[in-house]
């Protein structure tokens, strides 16, 4: 796996597991995940940096979206977030 990958596959973990706890907090599902991810992403982690850009909340939003609804209709090889990791740095 390139290193980079790798990285910001280490970076949407914990994304997700930020998230885990602020969804516990508020009780449950959050519909607005991706948007809480690409915030997360663009401001309290190395997202930018690893990418080498820092996209629009809206576009990365938008893109975390259509990336969860690929893996879960698609074939999946791999964990997710290496998967997402990969699409994300090959846009970049």
């Amino acid at each position: 796996m390139d290193d980079r990958v790798g990285e910001l596959a280490a970076i949407l973990e914990r994304a997700e597991r930020v998230h885990a706890v602020v969804t516990e907090k508020s009780g449950g599902a959050d519909p607005d995940w991706a948007l809480f991810y690409a915030w997360w992403l663009l401001t309290w982690s190395d997202y930018p940096a690893v990418v080498g850009r820092a996209p629009g909340l809206a576009e990365l939003t938008v893109e975390l979206a259509r990336l969860d609804q690929e893996y879960r209709t698609g074939p999946r090889d791999e964990p997710w977030p290496t998967a997402y990791a990969r699409v994300l740095l090959a846009a970049s």
